[in-house]
C-alpha cells in the first residue's frame, strides 16, 4: 500500500497542477502575481529584449500569468483524466525547451569557435605611421593618473563641512578634453537611503574636476553655473534612481553604465551608451548613444553615435574596445589558431592609459605577441567617440619594463611609477609616466624610450615637463636637441664620480664654480670621459638645468 501511495502522489504532481476553486482564492492569487510583477519590474527595472537573459524572467512571468487567468474559465468541478496531458503543461514545456535552444543554439553559433572572422571584425584598425600621433603638448598630457586624482578630489571633498555629511565623492572620475586641456570630472554621489531622503527635492550640487596635467581640483557648484542639483543619479533611490529613469523611457534598450561628463559650458550630462547583441548576449556592438540630462531627466538619443555632439569623449567603453582589440589580434586566422599554434596572434599588453588628440580622448595600450613578453610589438590608439583605430608598429620594451626601468633610475627613493602615457617627442614614441612615493603623492616625472627602455630622464615634480622633454632628448644616441636649447662654454673640473646605473654608466662633475653636470659614456665620449680627474679644463656642450646640466660634447683643452 505504501508502495502504490507514494507512485499515485508522483503521477498527479507529474500530470497536473493544484488548482484553486474558490473565485476570491482566484482574484488573490492573480492580484498578488500582477503586483509581484510590477514590484519586480520597478526595482529591478530588467530590458525588454529577447536578446538578453533578463527576457526569460518575462517568459516565466507571463506563463504564470496565462495559468492564472486560465482558472476563470474552467469548471468549478474538474475530474482528473491521467490519459489527458495538461495543455498548459505542454505549452510550459514547450516555450522553455524553445527558448533554451534559442538561447544556448544562438550563444554557441554566433561564438567565436564558428565565428571568429565577424568578432575580429568587431573594430577595424589601420595601421599608420606614429607620425599619425602629434608631438607631445604637454598642456594636454594626463599625467596624473586615476589614484592621485582620487586623492585630489576627497582633499578637496574635506574642506567642504556643509557637503561631507550628506554626500560621498564618486569614484568614476571620467577622463575629458575640456577648455583646451584634459580633466577628470566625477559627480558627488548621495551617503545613503537617508541623506537621499533630505536632499532628493534640491538633487546632487556639485561636482568635483581634476586638472590631469597639474591637478589643480575644484568643487565646482551647478548654483555658481545658474544651474539646479542633479536629481536623476546612480545613487538616487525610486524614480530619482538614474536607471530605472533610462529603462522607463526606453524599455527596449539594453544599457552599459553610463559616464558622467561636463560641456564645455560646465554643465553635467551622463552619457549612456546603447548596444545591441549578433544573437543572445552574444557578440556585443555599441548600437548608438543617450544623452541624459540628470538636471531635468531629459534625454536624446542618437541611433548613429557620430551624430552626437562632438564634446563627447566616451561612448565606446575602455572594457569594450579592448576586448575588440584582442579578438582582432587573436581571432584573424580562426579559433583554432588562437588557441593552438597562434600564428600572428597578438594581445593588448596589460593595462591602458589615455592620450588627448584634437579634441577627443584616445585609449592607448601595447601590443604583445600571444606568449605576452617583456616586449611590445607596437601600439594601439582608439577614439572613444567615433571608434577610430590606429595601429603603430614599433617594436620595443613593454610598459612594464618601461615602469620598472624608471623606478630603477631612483630607486634610492622607493618610488613606484604610474602606468605610462604613450608621447611623441621629436617623432620619436617615448613613455612618460609620474613617479609617486608611499603616501601616492607624486615627486617626480620620467620618460622612457620606448624602443630602448634603458634610457631614462627623470625631474622633479617642480620643474617643469619642458626640462624633461631636454633632459630627454639629452640622453646618448637620442635625436639631437634644438640648436637654440644648448650652451657651449670651458670649464675646470672640481670633483669627478664615474657611476653604473642599472648597466649604464654615467659620470657626474662639477666645476670651478659648483656647477653641476652629468654625461652619458658611450663610445664617442669614454676615451675622454673615464680619465678625467680635478683640475682639468674641458670644452663642453650642454642643455641647461635648474639641478644638474646634460653634457652632449666634451673635449679636452
Amino acid at each position: 500500500m505504501k508502495k502504490n501511495f507514494n507512485f499515485h502522489v508522483h503521477s498527479n504532481f507529474k500530470n497536473s497542477i493544484p488548482r484553486p476553486q474558490k473565485k476570491k482564492t482566484k482574484v488573490l492569487l492573480l492580484a498578488g502575481w500582477i503586483i509581484a510583477g510590477a514590484v519586480y519590474y520597478y526595482f529591478n527595472h530588467p530590458v525588454l529584449n529577447i536578446k538578453t537573459v533578463f527576457f526569460f524572467s518575462y517568459v516565466f512571468y507571463g506563463l504564470v500569468l496565462i495559468w492564472i487567468l486560465s482558472l476563470f474559465f474552467e469548471p468549478k468541478q474538474i475530474v482528473y483524466d491521467s490519459k489527458k496531458k495538461s495543455f498548459f503543461g505542454t505549452v510550459f514545456t514547450v516555450v522553455i525547451l524553445a527558448g533554451v535552444l534559442w538561447a544556448g543554439g544562438s550563444m554557441l553559433i554566433c561564438s567565436p569557435v564558428f565565428m571568429a572572422k565577424s568578432f575580429a571584425n568587431r573594430i577595424e584598425i589601420q595601421n599608420v605611421d606614429f607620425d599619425k600621433v602629434k608631438e607631445v603638448d604637454f598642456t594636454k598630457t594626463p599625467i596624473i593618473d586615476r589614484d592621485s586624482t582620487i586623492v585630489l578630489g576627497d582633499r578637496v571633498m574635506g574642506e567642504m563641512p556643509e557637503l561631507v555629511s550628506q554626500f560621498e565623492v564618486s569614484t568614476e572620475y571620467t577622463q575629458i578634453s575640456y577648455k583646451d586641456s584634459v580633466y577628470r570630472v566625477t559627480p558627488l554621489e548621495y551617503a545613503g537611503f537617508f541623506k537621499f531622503m533630505g536632499n532628493y527635492k534640491e538633487g546632487i550640487p556639485a561636482y568635483i574636476l581634476v586638472n590631469s596635467v597639474t591637478g589643480e581640483a575644484e568643487l565646482v557648484r551647478l548654483s555658481d553655473l545658474g544651474l539646479d542639483g542633479m536629481k536623476y543619479v546612480p545613487s538616487g533611490y525610486f524614480n530619482y534612481d538614474l536607471y530605472r529613469k533610462l529603462q522607463m523611457q526606453y524599455p527596449t534598450t539594453i544599457f552599459g553604465d553610463p559616464s558622467f561628463e561636463i560641456d564645455e559650458e560646465g554643465h553635467p550630462w551622463y552619457i549612456c551608451t546603447t548596444y545591441d547583441y549578433a544573437a543572445f548576449e552574444s557578440r556585443k556592438m555599441v548600437s548608438g548613444v543617450i544623452l541624459f540630462d540628470p538636471i531635468t531627466g531629459e534625454s536624446t538619443k542618437y541611433d548613429d553615435v557620430l551624430d552626437a555632439p562632438t564634446w563627447i569623449d566616451r561612448i565606446y567603453p575602455e572594457s569594450l574596445v579592448t576586448e575588440q582589440v584582442d579578438q582582432n589580434g587573436s581571432l584573424q586566422n580562426g579559433f583554432i589558431n588562437s588557441i593552438i599554434g597562434q600564428k600572428n596572434v597578438t594581445y593588448t599588453s596589460e593595462g591602458y592609459n589615455y592620450l588627448e588628440q584634437d579634441g577627443d580622448i584616445y585609449i592607448y595600450s601595447g601590443i604583445t605577441s600571444a606568449n605576452k613578453d617583456s616586449s611590445n610589438l607596437g601600439f594601439v590608439l582608439v577614439n572613444l567617440r567615433t571608434h577610430e583605430a590606429m595601429k603603430i608598429t614599433s617594436p620595443g620594451a613593454n610598459e612594464t619594463s618601461a615602469m620598472a626601468s624608471a623606478e630603477g633610475e631612483v630607486k634610492n627613493y622607493g618610488y613606484t611609477s604610474t602606468f605610462p602615457l604613450l608621447v611623441n617627442v621629436n617623432g620619436h614614441p617615448v613613455y612618460m609616466m609620474a613617479l609617486k612615493d608611499d603616501s601616492g603623492l607624486i615627486k617626480m616625472y620620467a620618460m622612457v624610450d620606448a624602443s630602448d627602455y634603458q634610457k631614462v630622464a627623470t625631474i622633479s615634480s617642480d620643474e617643469g615637463f619642458e626640462n624633461l622633454k631636454k633632459n630627454f632628448i639629452a640622453l646618448e644616441g637620442g635625436n639631437a636637441p634644438d640648436a637654440e636649447d644648448l650652451q657651449t662654454k670651458e670649464i675646470t673640473i672640481n670633483t669627478v664620480q664615474i657611476l653604473t646605473i642599472e648597466d649604464t654608466t654615467k659620470c657626474f662633475m662639477t666645476d670651478s664654480e659648483n656647477n653641476r653636470y652629468k654625461i652619458t659614456l658611450s663610445t664617442k665620449n669614454e676615451d675622454v670621459v673615464a680619465f678625467l680627474k680635478a683640475g682639468d679644463e674641458v670644452s663642453i656642450t650642454y642643455i641647461p638645468a635648474e639641478d644638474v646640466n646634460a653634457i652632449q660634447k666634451i673635449e679636452r683643452k
